[in-house]
């Protein structure tokens, strides 16, 4: 902003010397008495020159003096803060911020700000979870545990321009005794507001076994993603199943983008199993802000206030002790 200001009052101060000279060179080289004297009509254009350069440089002058004696509040009032490129701007806020935050403070690179500065800022224009709720129906088998799990969620987008959002499906799995890969991970349900793509998912899932190269027990692969466009809200709703062995008794449900309420219900049939969970939030410290409702089958828990990609819940099964009698 500076520099523009500086380059104009250059400019306009040229332009009016100019143009002062010029009336003035004119006048020496065709005064009155002249034979090429110019008549009225020639002094008055004369006079017209010289005072339009004045004009252009006062008017400078009162503009300098003006923005150098503006009080901020009348500059914002006014559309400063428009007339600004994003680069003025991000300079702006960095001094403001400093003379705020740390004109009194120790400031280095490891405190929260810079943290937030760099790693959170850069969420605050992307898309974001208004709502995202999971129900999950565990069921115990003999052999293993199958899960039958909903997922309905709403995505914004806070921007004015059109975004493209990255929708993930996929798990690392263990293989199941008795039962075929492709059985271990189904997309039962997958709409885009009223657009059914449930087809054209599971076309392009690909489930991978690498049992025989990887030391590791989940060695199946699981993967596949859709695009979705987002111009400024887009409802999502998706059933999965999927089946685990026995020992496999964790499951962790982390979203991917900020979220404004986030709430998941798990739900289990048999009653010699018993649940234990953990959440992990950046407002779980808040316990006001926390949801933890044990049902007589079940667990519905949650976050009434943001939380941030990565954050969710990991809940276990685990065989009821039996007391002794």
């Amino acid at each position: 902003m500076n520099r523009r200001i500086r380059i104009v009052s250059i400019v306009s101060f040229f332009i009016g010397t100019a143009l002062i000279f010029a009336a003035s060179y004119f006048e020496l080289f065709f005064p009155s008495k002249n034979a090429f004297y110019l008549g009225i009509l020639g002094d008055t254009l004369l006079a017209g020159i010289k005072s339009l350069g004045l004009a252009v440089i006062t008017s400078t002058l009162i503009n300098i003096l003006k923005n150098w004696m503006e009080s901020t509040e009348t500059l914002v009032n006014n559309g400063f803060i428009n007339r600004l490129t994003k680069c003025e701007m991000k300079d702006l806020k960095s001094k403001i911020e400093s003379e705020l935050y740390f004109r009194d403070n120790n400031h280095n690179k490891d405190n929260f700000y810079n943290f937030f500065e760099q790693e959170l800022s850069s969420l605050l224009n992307d898309c974001y979870y208004k709502v995202y709720k999971t129900k999950i129906e565990c069921k115990v088998c003999e052999n293993y545990i199958s899960k039958t799990i909903r997922k309905k969620f709403e995505i914004v987008n806070p921007s004015k321009k059109e975004a493209v959002v990255k929708i993930p499906f996929g798990a690392e799995m263990q293989r199941v005794d008795n039962v075929d890969i492709d059985r271990l991970y189904i997309i039962k349900k997958f709409m885009v507001d009223s657009d059914d793509f449930t087809k054209e998912i599971n076309d392009s899932l690909v489930i991978k076994e690498n049992c025989d190269e990887c030391s590791d027990a989940y060695c199946i692969d699981v993967h596949t993603s859709w695009d979705v466009k987002v111009k400024k809200i887009q409802v999502i709703d998706m059933i999965i199943e999927t089946i685990v062995p026995l020992s496999d008794v964790c499951f962790s449900n982390k979203i991917t983008k900020p979220c404004k309420e986030y709430n998941l219900i798990f739900i289990l049939n048999d009653p010699s199993y018993q649940l234990s969970w953990h959440s992990f939030g950046f407002m779980g410290n808040h316990k006001d802000m926390l949801i933890e409702e044990p049902m007589d089958n079940g667990l519905e828990i949650g976050f009434k206030d943001w939380i941030l990609p990565g954050d969710g819940v990991v809940i276990s099964i685990n065989k009821s002790e039996k007391k002794n009698v």
